[in-house]
């Protein structure tokens, strides 16, 4: 009865739905994924209020609006959450269909948790919680019929469910959670990654590691070691005065934080270790970065980015090749956003937006801040006020100050540890952002007759990810000195989102031997290594700049030069 009266009076909330869409968002602070999250937030809520075919949907499409900071009183999500509370409106959850039924159960609970109205739909997620343990198999994984082996995708819904129910005040058993690691981290394999069924050829990939499954189980182990064990990497406290002891030492308590970052099952023994779980998620992460896709080719694309987000805030994972693994996978997600804003993928455009969204927008770094207070900081759009407070100058304000005075007919006259100083100074900015805006600057130190001053300002140039200074790397390529070689074709991999670039070495001397071997070779010897060496890289990269660069840019003086050869 109590069920069916919350449903009664939830649905009054459909008479007085909220006007208003276009107000304030969440920030991805990164300018140019917001432009892409407006625009598919624009698409998907007309996709989506179209759509009758699928409930799963709406849900789907409906929890992402919420993760961008769509109010939950919106008519749209007041229409999905409608839905997902009749679904349980009768004691016993109701799947969407026969395949969906833990999908469903995922989403539907992800939703409801995520309204922040914990004593309100506690009642409903106990039900999907009853349902989502209940059709847990006796290997500890969940598929779509009775029939079918246990797949990781279903298995890591099982697990989101679970997970989505604790969180909103649930019953869950522990011991449901472990059953469900235990299954992936014994039917993985063996390079680290997983398949769709393991054990069987069925689904993309005939049982081999895919992108997609790789980053589903990923994830889900590392919530169950979330659950389990507590986070993997707890913040330091802050140091009190009470805490410290003479001589500046600190107290030591390793109980202090247990209640805050650890198990949510504190008297539960999990027979699985919290190391062993962390060990089998970087295997995951490496067999990612061996097959790194950052625009993702698998049949489900977008799937992969929605699970990979995941997999990154639970397991902590760190950079990607020295950068920040947000930035080089959202780069290559923004390169399947279509010109409607939407993101099509295998099921379809409102679920590949959706996933998006949820990429963007850290979704499960969302949850981790809200449990432990932790996680990215969503700055709200939309408001240009508040407090402005004078900045101290940075090493860059002062680096570009000075260039800014230099006298670049003049460079032959710098004096060395005038040289030295302006190296430091680039080598010691450690923040990509801030280099964009400046790249005319640095360009001109790429004029410097001190190749140190030249290297830096190619490896600062890189960092900024700019396609549009391709062009000025390939030069870097024909430069003299080798250093500024290597860090021209370091910055292409990093621009074109290629770790492994064409396969050329960033050592072309180590034939020579050993480092005093190599610094002892004369001119000839380093010369005769060095061109075949730069010319098969700067045809390799060139070739692949005139097959990618955008039509208004063709045409240009860039293959003339480049088609001189290089000096000897």
């Amino acid at each position: 009865m109590r069920q069916q009266v919350l449903f009664a009076a939830f649905l009054l909330l459909i008479v007085n739905p909220a006007i208003a869409f276009d107000g304030p968002r969440q920030s991805t602070n990164v300018p140019r994924f917001d432009a892409a999250v407006d625009r598919a937030l624009a698409y998907l809520r007309t996709a989506a209020e179209k759509e009758e075919q699928h409930a799963g949907n709406q849900i789907l499409a409906a929890y992402a609006m919420l993760k961008c900071g769509i109010p939950k009183e919106d008519a749209f999500v007041v229409r999905a959450v409608a839905a997902a509370v009749g679904r349980t409106s009768t004691g016993q959850y109701q799947p969407m269909s026969a395949y969906d039924h833990i999908y469903g159960a995922g989403v539907d609970s992800m939703l409801l948790v995520d309204l922040d109205a914990k004593e309100l739909y506690q009642p409903n997620l106990q039900v999907i919680a009853n349902y989502v343990q209940s059709m847990q198999r006796g290997d500890g994984s969940w598929s779509d019929g009775p029939q079918q082996p246990g797949d990781v995708s279903m298995s890591q819904y099982g697990v989101l469910a679970l997970w989505a129910c604790q969180r909103g005040g649930s019953n869950v058993s522990p011991a449901s959670l472990e059953r469900a690691a235990d299954f992936l981290m014994k039917r993985g394999n063996a390079d680290g990654g997983w398949g769709y069924r393991p054990g069987t050829t069925q689904g993309p990939g005939a049982g081999a590691s895919t992108h997609n499954m790789t980053m589903a189980g990923g994830g889900a182990v590392g919530i169950c070691r979330l659950l389990l064990h507590g986070l993997r990497s707890p913040p330091k406290p802050e140091k009190k005065a009470e805490d410290l002891l003479p001589g500046g030492l600190t107290k030591i308590d390793p109980l202090a934080d247990a209640g805050q970052f650890g198990s949510v099952f504190p008297d539960y023994k999990p027979q699985i270790s919290a190391g062993a779980m962390d060990g089998r998620v970087d295997r995951a992460f490496g067999w990612n970065l061996a097959n790194f896709q950052a625009v993702s080719r698998v049949e489900h694309n977008l799937y992969y980015y929605y699970c990979l987000e995941r997999a990154a805030a639970v397991g902590d994972l760190g950079k990607i090749n020295g950068e920040d693994w947000f930035i080089v996978f959202g780069d290559g997600l923004l390169a399947l956003q279509a010109q409607d804003g939407s993101f099509s993928t295998h099921s379809g455009q409102i679920v590949g937006t959706s996933f998006a969204l949820l990429y963007y927008m850290k979704s499960t770094d969302q949850i981790l801040k809200k449990m432990y207070g932790l996680g990215q900081q969503q700055a709200d759009r939309g408001n240009p006020f508040g407090d402005k407070k004078k900045k101290e100058p940075t090493e860059l304000d002062r680096l570009i100050a000075d260039i800014a005075n230099m006298d670049f007919d003049k460079l032959d006259e710098t004096p060395v540890e005038v040289a030295d100083e302006i190296v430091r100074s680039v080598l010691s900015i450690d923040d990509p952002e801030k280099l964009v805006g400046q790249e005319d600057q640095l360009k001109s130190l790429m004029k410097h007759p001190n190749d140190k001053v030249r290297s830096a300002a190619v490896w600062a140039l890189g960092r900024t990810a700019d396609f549009k200074l391709v062009p000025l790397m390939l030069e870097g390529i024909r430069d003299n000195s080798v250093d500024v070689n290597t860090e021209a074709i370091q910055a292409l991999r990093f621009i074109a989102r290629r770790p492994q670039g064409f396969g050329e070495t960033l050592a072309p001397f180590a034939a020579l031997g050993t480092e005093d071997q190599i610094k002892n070779a004369s001119p000839e010897e380093r010369l005769r290594l060095a061109t075949p060496w730069r010319e098969k890289a700067l045809k390799d990269w060139s070739g692949w700049y005139f097959s990618v660069r955008p039509f208004e840019d063709r045409g240009g003086l860039d293959e003339l030069q480049l088609a001189v050869p290089l000096g000897k």
